[in-house]
C-alpha cells in the first residue's frame, strides 16, 4: 500500500465524519447540555427556509436529517422535501429524551445542527443567502438545549478545521516506535486540538464543551483504538516506506488510556455515533477478548466483561456496561442482519427492566425491523479475488455475471456514508429481488478482515477483498477517489452509469431498471 492511498483514505474518513457529526459536552452544569437519558419516543422537527425558491429547479429541494442512535449503534436518516413556501417537517423516532441532529441540504455541503426533545416539537427558521446561493444559517430555533443560533450555524466550520488539523502531518512529527510513545503522542495531539478549540472566539462555552467532548471521542476512536492503522499513517507521514511495515497489535495494558475518557458519562449519548464506534471497537478487540453476547444471560456476560475491563476503564458499574451489552446485540443486528433468538429476547427482558426498561423497548423494536430486512437480503457469497493481473481484474469479476446487470459498490467498513447507503437501498434490492441484477461489493485492506467478514453477513450479495494495488488501479481506471462509488454495468459487461456517492433510491432503481430486459 503506498503513501498516497493513506491520504485518500483519511480524506474519505473526514468526509464521512462531516456527514455524521453529532456532539456532546462535558463541563460544569451551567456549561453543558441537559443530561440525556435512554428513552424510546418521538420528536418533531419543523421549520421554514426564508428566501427559499425553487424556480430554477424542476423539483423541490430536499433536506437530509441524521440523528444518532446510541443503543442500536446506528444513525437515523430521513429525507424530506422542502415545500414551495420553504416549509419542511420531520417526525423523528428517538432513543434518548434529548438528541442533537444534523441537517444537510442537497444544494450545499454546509451542515448545521438542530436540537430535538422527545415528545416536543422543535421549530427552526433558516435563512437562505440568495447573494451566495450556497449556504444557510439558523436565525431562530425553539428548544435549543442551550446552544445559540450562532453555535448551530458555525459548529460545522469549527469541526472541519479541527478534523483537518487532527489528521494533518503537522500534528504528528516523527514516528512513535512503541505503543507507549504512541499513546503519549496521541495525548499531546489531543491537548493541541483542545487548545486550538479554546482559542476560538465564535462559539459559546456550551458549544465549545460540546465540540471538546466530540474531539476527545474522535481521538479515542480514530487514533488510540486504531493503533495499527494509525501507526502506518504516522510512518508514512515521517517519510518512510510502509510497503513492508506491519506493526503488531499491542497488549492489554496498552488500553489503560480508556480510564482517561470518562466512558460512563451520559453526555456521550449526544455523540451517539462516535460513542457507539468506541463501544464496537472495544467489543471487537482481539486483545480485550470480550465474548459475543449470543444467548448468554446478560448478568453472566456482564460479570465476565467487568472482570476484563473494570481496571482499564476505572469503574465496574454504570451506563457504559449497559451500553456495551446493548451494542453487542447491535453488532448482531447491524453486521449480520440476524434477528434475536427467543432466548436473547428473554435475556433482554430479564435484565433491562425497571429503570432500564427503555433499553428493552428499543432493542425489541429494532428486532422487528431486522426480521423484515433479513427477508430482503440476498445470500452471501464470499469470493476469492481472481488470480489475474490488476489490468484484467475488472473484466474477470464482471464476466462472471454476464447476462445480468451488475451493480459494483466500492465501500469500506469504516465508511459511514457507505454503510448508511447500504441500509437505504435495501428496499431497492427487495424491489429487484428475482430479477437479472447482481450486487457486487469491493473493499480492500483498509477494512479489517475480521470486521469485514462479520459485516458482510448482514449485507449479502457478492463480495471481494482486494489488495491495495488492485483497489487503487480500479479507482484510477474509473477516475474516482472517494467512496461510496457505484459502477453499473449492463448485461453485456459495458459500463452504463457511475455514481460518486449514493444518488438516492429513486435514481439508483431507475438506473438499474432501464438496463433490465
Amino acid at each position: 500500500m503506498n503513501n498516497l492511498f493513506f491520504f485518500k483514505w483519511m480524506s474519505s474518513i473526514i468526509f464521512c465524519l462531516l456527514l455524521y457529526s453529532c456532539y456532546s459536552c462535558s463541563s460544569t452544569k451551567e456549561n453543558m447540555l441537559p443530561i440525556p437519558e435512554i428513552r424510546d419516543g418521538t420528536a418533531k422537527l419543523s421549520g421554514t427556509i426564508e428566501n427559499f425558491h425553487s424556480t430554477t429547479r424542476e423539483d423541490n429541494q430536499t433536506l437530509d436529517l441524521f440523528v444518532p442512535y446510541p443503543v442500536t449503534a446506528e444513525s437515523y436518516h430521513a429525507i424530506t422535501t422542502v415545500n414551495e413556501d420553504g416549509s419542511f417537517s420531520f417526525e423523528v423516532p428517538m432513543q434518548c429524551n434529548y438528541a442533537i441532529g444534523s441537517i444537510v441540504s442537497e444544494h450545499t455541503s454546509h451542515v448545521f445542527y438542530v436540537s430535538l426533545t422527545s415528545g416536543k416539537e422543535t421549530k427552526v427558521d433558516i435563512l437562505y443567502e440568495r447573494r451566495t446561493g450556497t449556504w444557510y444559517k439558523i436565525i431562530n430555533q425553539t428548544d435549543s438545549l442551550g446552544l445559540t443560533t450562532t453555535d448551530q450555524t458555525n459548529i460545522t466550520k469549527v469541526e472541519n478545521e479541527l478534523y483537518s488539523y487532527l489528521f494533518s502531518p503537522q500534528i504528528f512529527t516523527g514516528y512513535a516506535k512503541t505503543p507507549d510513545e504512541f499513546v503519549k503522542r496521541a495525548k499531546i495531539s489531543q491537548n493541541q486540538l483542545l487548545k486550538k478549540l479554546k482559542e476560538n472566539d465564535v462559539l459559546s462555552e456550551i458549544a465549545k464543551n460540546s465540540v471538546a467532548n466530540e474531539m476527545r471521542l474522535l481521538v479515542l476512536n480514530l487514533n488510540l483504538l486504531e493503533y495499527r492503522a494509525r501507526m502506518k499513517i504516522d510512518y508514512a507521514n515521517a517519510g518512510k516506506d510502509i510497503v513492508n511495515f506491519n506493526p503488531p497489535e499491542p497488549g492489554k495494558k496498552y488500553y489503560a488510556f480508556l480510564k482517561d475518557f470518562d466512558l460512563n458519562n451520559p453526555q456521550h449519548l449526544y455523540d451517539g455515533r462516535y460513542y457507539s464506534d468506541v463501544l464496537q471497537k472495544i467489543l471487537l478487540s482481539d486483545t480485550l477478548n470480550i465474548s459475543p453476547i449470543g444467548d448468554i444471560p446478560i448478568d453472566q456476560w456482564m460479570e465476565a466483561t467487568k472482570s476484563n475491563l473494570s481496571k482499564l476503564v476505572g469503574f465496574n458499574k454504570g451506563l457504559f456496561y449497559d451500553m456495551l451489552a446493548a451494542n453487542s446485540y447491535a453488532r448482531q443486528f447491524n453486521n449480520e442482519l440476524r434477528p434475536l433468538s427467543d432466548k436473547q429476547k428473554e435475556n433482554i427482558q430479564n435484565y433491562f427492566k425497571d429503570n432500564k426498561k427503555e433499553f428493552a423497548k428499543i432493542l425489541l423494536k429494532r428486532n422487528e425491523e431486522i426480521i423484515r430486512l433479513a427477508a430482503l437480503k440476498d445470500p452471501l457469497v464470499m469470493n476469492m479475488t481472481p488470480a489475474v493481473s490488476r489490468e484484467q481484474l475488472k473484466n474477470a469479476i464482471i464476466s462472471k455475471y454476464r447476462g445480468k446487470v451488475v451493480v459494483v459498490d466500492f465501500w469500506a467498513t469504516w465508511c459511514a456514508p457507505c454503510l448508511a447507503a447500504m441500509e437505504q437501498y435495501r428496499d431497492v434490492k427487495g424491489e429487484l429481488k428475482g430479477k437479472d441484477v447482481v450486487f457486487v461489493y469491493l473493499t480492500n485492506h483498509s477494512s479489517p478482515q475480521k470486521l469485514w467478514e462479520e459485516r458482510i453477513r448482514g449485507i449479502g450479495g457478492e463480495h471481494y477483498y482486494l489488495n491495495d494495488d488492485e483497489w487503487e488501479y480500479i479507482m484510477d481506471t474509473f477516475d474516482f477517489e472517494v467512496i461510496p462509488t457505484y459502477l453499473i454495468f449492463d448485461a453485456k459487461g459495458k459500463l452504463a452509469q457511475k455514481f460518486i456517492s449514493y444518488p438516492g433510491n429513486d435514481r439508483m432503481q431507475a438506473a438499474i431498471e432501464k438496463l433490465l430486459p
